[in-house]
């Protein structure tokens, strides 16, 4: 990964911090953040899937897109009841938060 790749994940994944601030329930798990061309996804371990985290997450991506502006990619929420897998975790995957 070229040192410019690096700083330019590197900064959405902190901006994805920032977003997250104060939108992680206690039913939440795990985040992940995968920076691609174009696109952010937002990856979400979730102890149970409800309309709350469904706010949550909207609010994160909207918090996400604007802290972003005026790059603005394409920011894509997946969500999964579970833990995350260290195994499947994708190459360029960032684990931001994982719950104690």
């Amino acid at each position: 990964m070229a040192d410019s790749e690096l700083q330019r994940v590197n900064d959405i994944a902190l901006t994805a911090v920032q977003a997250l601030l104060g939108l992680i329930s206690s039913d939440v798990v795990a985040v992940a953040v995968t920076v691609e061309e174009g696109r952010v996804l937002l990856s979400f371990w979730v102890r149970r899937h409800t309309a709350e985290i469904d706010e949550d997450i909207a609010d994160a991506v909207g918090d996400l897109d604007a802290l972003l502006s005026p790059e603005s990619p394409l920011i894509e929420p997946r969500v999964m009841v579970g833990v995350p897998d260290a195994a499947r975790m994708r190459p360029h995957e960032r684990l931001l938060y994982w719950a104690k």
